[in-house]
């Protein structure tokens, strides 16, 4: 587990379960979900989550994810990720997902911030970036505030609901980041 020694959101970072499925599985089929996530846009099946979850809590593949847990619940809240991380040029690409019941809440930045601490301390990481639609404010927002700098715009990238979108990438260095 990975909990701030300063945050005031109650949250920490634990390992997924096969039993977070059942939850990541409504998120992922929330509509807000799928516009924005680019990996996806059609209705995922319980069982498409379920093997999506056994392949990424036993995958040899470099990649970190972590569950986004209340401690004041125990509620899982969300997920973090780092992925097609590189130890060559010690770079990761961040990503998230919130439930939209815990949206707003302090959550999605408190757990942006943990996982970029674990990326630049325990994998000793040096830039972390991340993709996200230009036509999602409150994303940006929290990624601004965790540190991230937008370095470009990735013209219509993204195909989404019959027309084209652009992306924004943005990083944050290690010796920028301040948890």
């Amino acid at each position: 587990m990975i909990t701030g020694p300063t945050q005031s959101v109650p949250v920490r970072l634990r390992a997924l379960t096969l039993k977070d499925a059942g939850i990541s599985w409504k998120w992922r089929n929330e509509e807000q979900v799928r516009n924005h996530f680019s990996g996806h846009s059609s209705e995922v099946s319980i069982e498409q989550e379920l093997a999506w979850m056994k392949k990424t809590i036993s995958s040899n593949y470099p990649l970190t994810a972590f569950g986004i847990e209340r401690t004041d619940t125990h509620a899982l809240a969300g997920m973090t990720f780092l992925k097609q991380i590189s130890f060559v040029h010690r770079q990761a690409e961040f990503a998230i997902l919130l439930g939209k019941e815990h949206s707003g809440k302090g959550f999605g930045s408190v757990a942006c911030r943990l996982t970029l601490e674990f990326g630049f301390a325990a994998l000793s990481l040096h830039r972390i970036w991340l993709k996200v639609r230009d036509d999602n404010p409150a994303a940006i927002r929290i990624y601004e505030k965790c540190g991230f700098r937008k370095e470009g715009t990735l013209r219509d990238d993204v195909f989404k609901e019959g027309s084209f979108h652009d992306q924004l990438t943005m990083a944050v260095l290690e010796n920028e980041f301040r948890p």
